[in-house]
């Protein structure tokens, strides 16, 4: 007995299998409270952290295993290792600080440098001078420095992180992991705080049984992705070749490239309905994550013979009739339930289009003829499902897969029954034709969900309705594309316009007349401005002073002989500030233009005196007359 118990499990374990179907059923035990979706964006800080594995391509956060600060003023360098991913993967680019993108001009004019290793590739920005608003010379710092790192495992350690640290050093490789090496020069107008910081990243490089001789290459092809996962040795299972049937596998891999439909009616391009675009988190069960990625191309996984194979579910032929011939007993039947019959479905996935933020696609569309149909059906009651599909980045691939899924809901008759050892043929996910007297069946196929081989040599099967019409790709409206929102970006501020400078001066308390700069300006188009910033560069000392106004002019007391420069710009309520206009003013040498004459002069004698009196000028730079006095009319003074 102990033998047959024995033989019974194994023979369960070799004819098992995994089904995207168990995935979706899966789903609402093993979700997280975590969104899976947006949290790949999020930066974490540890060194223990799990490293994930990309396949496809994802925008994803990163761990920080590495932060130093240093500079010849307080903290004014950040350095930062950001591990990303499991290497070697295809490409890293598209960086974003703060949700702005590193080359639209924020953080000045962005340079890509290829090194002289392949696998690493440099980002650096150009700052503008704040008084020219001309770009610095590139081999001046940089606000952002960045060394992308692929993940080879002989790839360089970070030269930016060498010199910032003397603990890290050339031994610090990271070798095998993918990762961004970053210098960031500390600017209240360009950081607000720790900034957080994502990447586009072209994931893993994996071999393809198809070209076998060939390096491994980029693909988000789900079968050579699932592939790749079960036989790493890193990440992954680790199954040797000999437990791949890479004959399943090629056609798997065939298959989903076959499924390039026209998305919708008009289209000028075909889409793959099939792709893997996965951020893995390998501290998951690995079972779990396969199933997640079967999803993707809705993949059955049979384990027969001692080998793992793959199954694409579409349209298929029957590949065995069950009969009173080869079945053994009665059959169960079991009917739709309404906790799984659906009329709308919910998939929700990361898109692209809106910055890999979580969108949705839904089956069948509001007031159409199915959602019609199928209330009617479901007496008017609203029954939804949805499903998050983590590793699907098309919005025409999840609303298939939401049609899919509510179809096969509502067409979800199952039967168990047990059968003679001619079914140890079939795999999970074979389609049959079974044919009974008692249901009334003639052919009616159904499609292998469960098998159990028992220790008698019979075989238990469970099987669901299978309908071949369901496959077919139905073209759907097109995606709706949202303009973006007209709110203000509290970060962008209008800069003020038309700003004047003259020369004047200004009476001190003392009554000192000393030279001034009348600024003016027009205030920014901006109704969250509150004040203004206005700096006055003395180029020839090599000061400057900086003042703050609500007005849109102000007098600055300068020194003659400066060679001055005045720049302005906005800040508004949460104090964020737009860039410097200027103004050059050039040499200030000082009023060179004397008061005028005092006029309405008179003079009359007296008893030993002579009275004079006069008007003085209005000038606002007189200070006082002097008084000249002759014996003769007519003398030189």
């Amino acid at each position: 007995m102990g033998f047959f118990l024995v033989a019974a499990v194994v023979a369960a374990v070799v004819v098992g299998g995994l089904s995207y179907k168990t995935s979706k059923d899966a789903q609402k035990k093993a979700k997280k409270a975590a969104d899976a979706m947006a949290g790949v964006l999020v930066n974490k800080e540890s060194n223990i952290e799990t490293i994930p594995v990309i396949y496809g391509t994802r925008r994803v956060g990163g761990t920080r295993v590495f932060v130093h600060t240093e500079g010849g003023k307080k903290n004014q360098w950040l350095y930062m290792a950001l591990v990303l991913c499991e290497g070697s993967v295809e490409d890293i680019y598209d960086i974003e600080i703060d949700g702005n993108k590193i080359n639209e001009g924020r953080y000045g004019e962005i340079e890509t440098i290829q090194s002289s290793d392949p696998n690493r590739v440099i980002y650096r920005t150009r700052q503008h001078d704040p008084i020219s608003a001309a770009f610095i010379d590139i081999n001046q710092p940089d606000w952002v420095y960045i060394e992308a790192f692929k993940g080879d495992d002989d790839q360089p350690a970070s030269d930016i992180l060498s010199d910032a640290y003397s603990k890290w050093n050339t031994n610090h490789k990271l070798s095998g992991v993918a990762y961004l090496g970053i210098r960031l020069q500390w600017d209240e107008d360009v950081f607000s705080g720790m900034p957080e910081i994502t990447a586009v990243v072209k994931g893993k490089k994996i071999y393809d049984p198809r070209s076998p001789s060939a390096p491994a290459a980029w693909s988000n092809n789900p079968a050579l992705c699932i592939r790749d996962y079960l036989t790493n040795n890193r990440y992954g299972k680790g199954l040797p070749s000999a437990a791949i049937n890479d004959t399943k596998f090629i056609k798997a891999a065939n298959d989903c490239e076959s499924f390039s439909v026209s998305p919708y009616s008009g289209a000028t391009e075909d889409i793959d309905i099939f792709e893997c675009n996965a951020v893995i988190d390998s501290d998951e069960e690995l079972f779990a994550n396969v199933e997640r990625m079967l999803i993707c191309c809705r993949g059955f996984l049979p384990y027969s013979n001692g080998q793992y194979g793959l199954v694409i579910d579409q349209a298929e032929s029957a590949v065995m009739t069950l009969d009173s011939s080869n079945i053994i007993g009665g059959i169960a039947i079991n009917g739709e339930e309404k906790k799984d019959k659906f009329n709308r479905v919910v998939v929700k996935f990361p898109n692209p289009l809106t910055d890999w933020q979580p969108d949705q696609a839904i089956w069948p569309e509001s007031g159409s003829t199915e959602e019609t149909t199928f209330l009617g059906e479901d007496g008017g009651t609203l029954l939804i499902e949805e499903v998050d599909l983590e590793f699907v980045t098309n919005y025409y691939a999840a609303r298939d897969f939401a049609r899919i899924f509510c179809l096969r809901s509502r067409n979800g008759l199952r039967c168990a029954l047990k059968s003679t050892s001619e079914a140890l043929d079939l795999v999970v996910g074979d389609v049959v034709n079974v044919t009974h007297p008692t249901p009334g069946w003639t052919a009616k196929p159904f499609q292998v969900d469960e098998m159990t081989l028992n220790y008698d040599g019979t075989v238990d099967l469970n099987l669901i309705e299978y309908d071949s019409t369901l496959y077919p790709y139905d073209p759907a409206s097109e995606e709706t594309t949202y303009e973006d929102t007209d709110l203000p970006d509290p970060g962008t501020v209008a800069q003020p316009t038309e700003l004047d400078v003259v020369e004047t001066s200004t009476i001190q308390d003392d009554g000192t007349v000393v030279p001034a700069l009348l600024v003016t300006w027009t205030a920014a188009n901006d109704a969250f401005v509150t004040q203004y910033e206005v700096v006055v560069d003395d180029s020839s000392r090599i000061t400057s002073q900086t003042f703050y106004t609500s007005l849109t002019e102000m007098t600055i007391i300068v020194r003659l002989g400066g060679n001055y420069t005045v720049r302005v710009r906005s800040i508004n309520s949460l104090g964020a500030r737009s860039g410097f206009i200027s103004f050059d003013v050039g040499a200030l040498n000082g009023d060179q233009t004397p008061p005028a004459i005092p006029t309405e002069l008179k003079a009359s004698g007296g008893y030993k005196q002579n009275i004079i009196s006069w008007v003085n000028p209005t000038d606002t730079d007189f200070k006082h007359v002097e008084i000249h006095a002759s014996a003769t009319s007519g003398g030189t003074y």
